[in-house]
Order: structure tokens, then C-alpha cells, then sequence
């Protein structure tokens, strides 16, 4: 029999080893705890069988049509995909400027174009215009030539015109100042619509028609023969830009829709003698007051601008504005106004107008107002000036009196707004005779207050407004105002 004491020791022993089981199974159950479950190795999964080039497999025009939409160069890489595609691009409708072969000179503009002849680096850009031309034998979309090709020109024309060349830009420079003379059967090339000319010139022609579906000509530096454009039966758009002194550019044109024609030099002359069909007359850069712009025959001219107050004289239909030989460098000059006998008045059409105020010119205004009648929106672009060089009299619009135009005149914008003298009083003349006016937009050349509008707003007498719907807008001007966005590639100041 064991004794007590006995006893006690093996309960004490039993306790004790039950005592360290338990803490080494916690601290087994704490290590499972804590330690990090290791991530799964991702097993590979091998890529699915290559399935057919759904691509390659489209029809030959598709890919031709896909082909023209790309550079010429990224359309030429395609060949290295497949046999599929080496031959595609030869045979795709043909996009070629050789600005694109080009290299980046990093020289302005015309130091550029000077040595191009005698640069080697342009030698691989003639070179790879050769070799397209070679290789391709699909029809030419457009191609446009800025480089000079000695004794290659009139091959490639003559080659874009057996291929049904639509559009065609030539900007071919001589290193000798020689102009590019056209081939004869570029004038016979009954698929070209558009076409852009530089230092070139047109060869004789006898024959009635040329150009049979030509839509736009541009020409810069180019003479233009009197008897071209009434040849041109399908001809809407007219670009012209000179910078020569030369002979009057006259038109004559049936077709024609719209012309916009810009000068640099010193002695430019513009005559519309026959344009029974033109509806947008723009006028860039005719600033010099030895610049003359005559209108003779124009019975739907729609838009026109920019009328210069400063050339030396404007004919509108049947009057003639010119200033007086004895005051063409006198502050302000005088003018004299001639009316040829009429009966009907040949600008009636015209519903939108923009004049350019040049300095000391403010009275030329009412009298080129009084050429448009049915004039429905006009905008002006003021001189970079301020109120001091205001050569207006007080009162020279009241003493116009209500002018014929004012009954459809809904819409004026003022660019260049500056709220001098001849500015208010042209508007507060406008305000209160303008019958069905809606808006005045003045876009202004220094910062705007709620002073400065409020002063202005009671020069130009808003409160007496001939029409209870006129709202008068100012806004900040800007370069590209959008209020003005109709005007905004012709302004030259």
C-alpha cells in the first residue's frame, strides 16, 4: 500500500507532464499559425495553335484600301511580313510627298530650299522617289513634289496623269530661280480635281476646254493667263498669291464660287470682270495704298472680305472710292467717289462683309456701307492704334442719316475694339438706327472693367437702341477668338 506522501509526489509528477504537453502544443499550434502559407507555383500553360492570318486572308482591294491610308514608308515596310504582302503596296492606290524622305536640316525655311540643290543629305530622298516610281504600278492618288528633280519632272507628272492622279501639289525649287514649265497633257488629265502649283508656268493651250474636272487650283508665284480660267468648266475654288509686281489679275469665270487672293506686293491689282457664280470673295493681305480691288460683274457674291480702307481705290459694283492723287500721304486723306450710271445695284447679294480700318481711313466706311444694301452681318478689324489717331468729325454718321442697309443689318462684330472716338461713334450710330440689330460683339484690345463697359455702354447710348432685342457682348481678344472664327486665317495685321 502506498502511503500518502507516495501519493501525493505521483499526482505532482502526472500534473507536471501534463503541464509541458500543453505548452508544447500550443506552441506547435502557434507556429502552424504564423507561418506563411507557401504561394503555388504557377504551372505553364502553353500558348494555343497559331490559327489562321484572318488578315492576309481579306480580298485584294481591302488590303489596298487599308495600304493607301498609311505613309508611304510604313506601306512599303508591309512587304516584309509574307509573301502575301510584298507585291500589295505596289499595286495600292499611291499617297507620295517627298517631304516625308526629307531630312531635318534644322535650317529656317528658305535657307532650307537654298540648299537643296547642292546638299547631299537630299540625294537619298530623290533617291527613294526614284525607286518608288519605279517599283509601284497602281493608280496615284495624290502626290505632291517639293524638291527638284532635273529632267524627272515631266515624267512624273506625265506618269501621275496616266494613273489618274486626283490631287497634285508641285512646289519645285531651281537653284537657279528658273520656273517649272507644265507638261501639255497635265491640261487634258480628266481625272484631276485638285491642284497646287509654286514657280510654275502654263504652257499655250488653243484649244476651248482644259481641266476638264478640276474643282480647286492654288497657284503661288504663278502667272495666270487671261484666257485659262474660262476654259476651266468645273473650276469652284480659286487660291491666288503674288508677291511680284505684274499685269491685273482679271477673272472670268462661269464656274467659280469662291476666290481668295492675297498680295505682298506694293502694286497689286484684282479685277472680278465676270464671276456670275462666285459667292465668297476673300481679300488677305491688300494693305498698301497703291493696291487697287475692282468688283464689275458678281450679281451672287454672298461673302466678302476684307475690304482695306487704305488701297488706293475700290470699285464696288457701280462706285468707284479713290483716293485724291494730291492727298495720298496727307493726315487724313480725301477722297472722291465716282457712280457710274446703273440701274441695278450689282453687290445687293452680299450679306456678309468684313472691312480692315486701317489708320486715317474711318471716312471711307459709310461709303463702302452704302454699296451693301441687304447687308446682314458685319465685321471689322480695327488698326493697333489708340483714340488720339482719330481723324473722325463728330457727328459725320447723323449726318449720313438712316442708310438702306441698317433695315437688315442683325449682327456686328468689332476686332480690335478699342472705345476711342471713332469707335463709339459708329456703334452709337448703329444702335440707334439699327432696326432689327440682335447682337454687337466687341472683342477688346485692352483689359475689360465693369468701369470700362459701363462708360462705353453710355457713349454709345444702349438705352436708346432702335431694337428691344440688341444684346452688346464684350469680350477679351484674342488670336483665336472664336467669335471671329470666320475671318481668322485672313487677319494680317
Amino acid at each position: 500500500m502506498l502511503c500518502s506522501k507516495q501519493i501525493i509526489f505521483l499526482l505532482l509528477l502526472l500534473w507536471c507532464q501534463s503541464v509541458c504537453l500543453s505548452k508544447t502544443a500550443f506552441t506547435d499550434l502557434r507556429k502552424r499559425e504564423t507561418k506563411p502559407t507557401p504561394t503555388p507555383v504557377p504551372v505553364p500553360v502553353p500558348p494555343p495553335p497559331a490559327g489562321p492570318d484572318l488578315i492576309s486572308q481579306l480580298p485584294d482591294s481591302i488590303l489596298h484600301s487599308i495600304l493607301s491610308l498609311l505613309p508611304i514608308k510604313d506601306a512599303v515596310r508591309t512587304s516584309a511580313l509574307s509573301s502575301r504582302w510584298r507585291p500589295l503596296w505596289k499595286a495600292a492606290p499611291l499617297r507620295l510627298d517627298d517631304d516625308s524622305f526629307s531630312p531635318d536640316t534644322n535650317d529656317p525655311y528658305y535657307a532650307c530650299y537654298y540648299r537643296v540643290v547642292s546638299d547631299p543629305r537630299f540625294d537619298s530622298s530623290r533617291k527613294a522617289v526614284f525607286r518608288i516610281f519605279d517599283s509601284h504600278h497602281g493608280p496615284i492618288e495624290s502626290l505632291r513634289l517639293s524638291l527638284f528633280y532635273p529632267f524627272k519632272m515631266d515624267r512624273f507628272v506625265e506618269t501621275a496623269v496616266r494613273r489618274g492622279i486626283r490631287g497634285l501639289n508641285l512646289v519645285p525649287f531651281d537653284f537657279h530661280h528658273e520656273t517649272y514649265k507644265l507638261p501639255l497633257s497635265l491640261l487634258f488629265c480628266n481625272t484631276l480635281n485638285q491642284l497646287s502649283l509654286q514657280n510654275c508656268t502654263f504652257p499655250q493651250a488653243l484649244l476651248p476646254s482644259i481641266f476638264p474636272n478640276l474643282r480647286e487650283l492654288r497657284i503661288k508665284c504663278v502667272s495666270l493667263p487671261d484666257d485659262l480660267l474660262p476654259k476651266c468648266a468645273s473650276l469652284e475654288t480659286l487660291l491666288i498669291s503674288t508677291s511680284d509686281e505684274g499685269p491685273p489679275i482679271s477673272i472670268s469665270s462661269p464656274s467659280l464660287r469662291k476666290l481668295v487672293f492675297g498680295s505682298v506686293s506694293s502694286r497689286a491689282e484684282l479685277i472680278i470682270k465676270d464671276a456670275p457664280n462666285l459667292e465668297s470673295l476673300m481679300l488677305a493681305d491688300i494693305s498698301t495704298y497703291d493696291n487697287k480691288v475692282k468688283i464689275l460683274h458678281a450679281p451672287k457674291l454672298q461673302r466678302l472680305g476684307f475690304i482695306n480702307t487704305d488701297v488706293r481705290a475700290i470699285q464696288l459694283g457701280r462706285t468707284l472710292i479713290e483716293r485724291h492723287k494730291e492727298s495720298l500721304r496727307s493726315l487724313p486723306p480725301t477722297y472722291l467717289v465716282n457712280v457710274a450710271p446703273c440701274r441695278v445695284n450689282l453687290l445687293s447679294s452680299v450679306k456678309t462683309l468684313a472691312i480692315k480700318m486701317e489708320l486715317f481711313s474711318e471716312k471711307t466706311i459709310p461709303i463702302i456701307l452704302k454699296c451693301f444694301p441687304c447687308l446682314e452681318n458685319l465685321d471689322i478689324v480695327k488698326y493697333e492704334g489708340n483714340g488720339d489717331d482719330c481723324y473722325l468729325n463728330k457727328g459725320m454718321w447723323e449726318e449720313e442719316g438712316s442708310l438702306s442697309f441698317l433695315d437688315h443689318l442683325k449682327t456686328v462684330i468689332v476686332k480690335g475694339f478699342w472705345g476711342d472716338q471713332c469707335d463709339v461713334e459708329l456703334l452709337r450710330y448703329l444702335v440707334v438706327h439699327g432696326k432689327v440689330l440682335q447682337t454687337i460683339t466687341l472683342l477688346c484690345s485692352k483689359h475689360i472693367t465693369k468701369k470700362f463697359v459701363d462708360i462705353k455702354k453710355r457713349q454709345i447710348c444702349i438705352e436708346n437702341r432702335a431694337s428691344s432685342n440688341l444684346a452688346l457682348v464684350f469680350f477679351r481678344d484674342t488670336e483665336e477668338n472664336v467669335h471671329f472664327s470666320l475671318w481668322n486665317d485672313m487677319i494680317c495685321y
